[in-house]
């Protein structure tokens, strides 16, 4: 059995320039959205962790300066396991 062989016409031949460039178009706006999506999670999840850190300190000096675990509880609004445990 004799092969033919692949001509590529020029509207073919567009046809797959096209669909390459239209291809990394693609995946370089995806990537550019799924970093910037990344980011503002990650920022985020760093804003929730440093808002709790500071809670934390906050109350350990509550608690140094003697003021009652309810006031601070109810000022600060963690836990009361976490209050007891600082």
């Amino acid at each position: 059995m004799q092969k033919k062989p692949l001509v590529l016409t020029a509207e073919r031949l567009g046809e797959k320039k096209g669909y390459k460039k239209g291809y990394k178009k693609g995946i370089k706006k995806g990537m550019e959205k799924g970093i910037k999506k990344g980011m503002e999670k990650g920022m985020e999840k760093g804003m929730e962790k440093g808002m709790e850190k500071s809670k934390i300190e906050i109350a350990k000096k509550l608690k140094d300066l003697g003021i009652e675990k309810e006031k601070i509880i109810y000022a600060i609004g963690l836990s009361e396991e976490k209050v007891d445990s600082l």
